[in-house]
């Protein structure tokens, strides 16, 4: 089980196995297997040979290359797995008896609509209460805390006053600018590049042709004839039972592919508005009518060079880049250090501030990082201190940067001379959540003892915003939570309580809230008819594993399963103990 999880979770050893609850996990889904298996046999369910090789058989891991099921690929896994093969027949026996029995029984007849009108009905009730508000600022003491508090208060929150690991980075950035001199396309790579594209640069003329395929000869001829007199191509063709298409700017190449040499030969050798053919083409007789002329004249080596230039100079910016980013690769993996990587390639050595995760400079206040910097921050602060440098990519294709760290500085507690207006302000707040958290205390005893939540509030001893209303149907708010949309706690808390009884709950912004339940109104199925068919399949979906548990228990308990403690101890303690 360890090796199985330890192929999905590398990072899984025995402790954390052991620690996360694994053992007893493991030990229990074994033992209800076996007591499948066990009472399966007591009711007569038997599993042949044959029924247990076709599982053998259609195993994905006991394929070979070929996709067949091959006995030596069988054998030589399980040996990896020390699992021998009345072991794995077992195991498969096992399974197949639990399968027959576990499901029919969890396939048995859906939740009726009678036990899903109730929860259906639920979802569509209206709750109605009051919430009272009371705001940290209302009850914020006036009195700064001493001394003495405020040294207390930090101490007893270091953590919160502790600045994070910050780190100097070291780099050195490589890219067009180190590079530019070296990648000035020659005459000769323009010339080359002229010749290897030689069609991209020649003078090049398009045609919009209509045409029509006929049959026949004979009927291409009539066609013809009709648009020489004077029809147009759609009214020939229609009158053919045929119908005329227009394509658009093809070159001679593009169209004799498609119509076929000979058509194309005529078609580009007519005048604009000629009409030719019959031609024998790719798919019949072709009619054709020249309906546009374009030409796009060559350019020279000259008139080209401007276009050339700049697509040589990245071809060969990114070829010189890969080059060097690959020849510095190759020096960190012989084990050269930063430093001397550096002054082979002649790069120049820069250094952070000491920085934050997130870029912030610790001592430089308004420090910006630049751009090749903000791109080195997640592997900087990923990397260990004696980790070998990386190359790092800043822009892709454009510029990199050869980094390591220089220097780790541990979470840091930061001076109270420096965080002191934090602490008071931390304090402050944290007086006033207690104090709030009395007075709400106070205000749900007396709503629960049947005091109104109005009167209650004006009690409070504190001058306290009027009570708002409130009103929620549990559906809407099933719904805004599929949708992501936040629910206030105390909207919340009115599905948690009996009508006339309240809760204390606190919002996002630290404040507190008295919420009351006044009203309920019961859900109206008419006007959601279809929400019972859609509550019915949510139950069965929770109804159909809690019935195989329930069976696996029944089973478990009838064949009468015992334990070792002793032996079940041992296998424990030889898992923790390392090898």
């Amino acid at each position: 089980q360890i090796d199985g999880l330890r192929r999905e979770r590398p990072e899984i050893d025995a402790q954390s196995f052991l620690a996360s609850g694994g053992f007893e996990q493991v030990l229990s889904g074994m033992i209800n297997a076996r007591a499948m298996e066990a009472w399966g046999k007591e009711q007569g369910f038997a599993i042949s040979k044959r029924m247990v090789d076709a599982e053998i058989a259609g195993m994905q891991g006991f394929r070979n290359v070929a996709g067949q099921f091959d006995e030596n690929v069988m054998r030589t896994v399980l040996a990896q797995a020390r699992i021998s093969e009345k072991e794995l027949r077992a195991d498969i026996a096992g399974e197949i008896i639990r399968n027959q029995i576990l499901t029919p029984a969890a396939a048995l007849a859906p939740v009726p609509s009678k036990m899903a009108r109730p929860y259906a009905a639920l979802l569509m009730e209206v709750r109605e209460g009051s919430v009272g508000i009371i705001p940290l600022a209302l009850v914020a003491s006036k009195t700064p805390p001493s001394d003495a508090d405020v040294a207390a208060a930090y101490k007893a929150n270091i953590a919160t006053y502790t600045r994070p690991e910050a780190r100097i980075l070291r780099y050195a950035a490589f890219g067009e600018a180190q590079l530019a001199d070296k990648t000035k396309p020659t005459e000769q790579d323009i010339a080359t590049y002229y010749r290897e594209n030689a069609d991209s640069f020649a003078a090049r003329e398009t045609r919009t042709i209509a045409q029509i395929i006929a049959p026949t000869q004979q009927a291409g001829q009539t066609i013809a004839a009709a648009v020489k007199g004077g029809a147009t191509m759609a009214t020939a063709a229609a009158k053919a039972g045929l119908e005329a298409s227009t394509i658009a700017e093809q070159q001679k190449k593009d169209y004799t592919e498609s119509a076929g040499a000979a058509a194309a030969d005529q078609a580009f050798a007519a005048a604009k508005g000629a009409v030719v053919g019959p031609i024998k083409g790719a798919f019949g007789w072709y009619v054709l009518k020249v309906e546009g002329v374009a030409g796009k004249p060559g350019k020279t080596l000259d008139q080209a060079r401007a276009e050339i230039l700049p697509v040589l100079q990245r071809q060969k910016m990114q070829e010189a880049l890969s080059d060097l980013a690959g020849k510095i690769e190759d020096a960190i993996a012989d084990g050269s250090s930063f430093a001397e990587i550096a002054a082979a390639n002649k790069l120049t050595i820069k250094e952070t501030p000491a920085l934050l995760s997130n870029g912030t400079a610790i001592d430089q206040p308004g420090w910006k990082a630049p751009p090749e910097v903000s791109a080195l921050l997640k592997t900087g602060f990923e990397a260990a201190a004696d980790d070998r440098p990386t190359v790092e990519t800043v822009i892709r294709d454009q510029s990199y940067a050869l980094m390591n760290v220089a220097k780790i500085i541990p979470p840091t507690p930061l001076p109270l001379a420096q965080v002191r207006e934090a602490v008071v302000r931390d304090l402050l707040v944290k007086r006033a959540q207690q104090r709030a958290k009395a007075i709400g205390d106070k205000i749900v005893a007396a709503v629960n003892a049947g005091t109104p939540l109005g009167k209650a509030m004006a009690d409070g001893g504190v001058a306290l915003p009027p009570v708002q209303p409130s009103r929620a149907r549990q559906l809407d708010i099933i719904r805004a939570q599929q949708a992501g949309q936040p629910i206030p706690e105390p909207l919340r808390a009115m599905f948690a309580l009996q009508p006339g009884k309240a809760r204390l709950v606190t919002g996002d912004q630290g404040a507190y809230f008295v919420t009351v339940l006044n009203k309920v109104e019961r859900g109206d199925l008419s006007q959601a008819a279809a929400l019972v068919g859609v509550t019915q399949q949510e139950l069965t979906r929770s109804y159909t594993p809690e019935l195989g548990d329930q069976l696996i228990r029944a089973a478990r308990d009838e064949v009468d399963v015992k334990r070792y403690p002793d032996a079940i101890a041992a296998t424990k303690r030889q898992i923790a103990t390392p090898q």
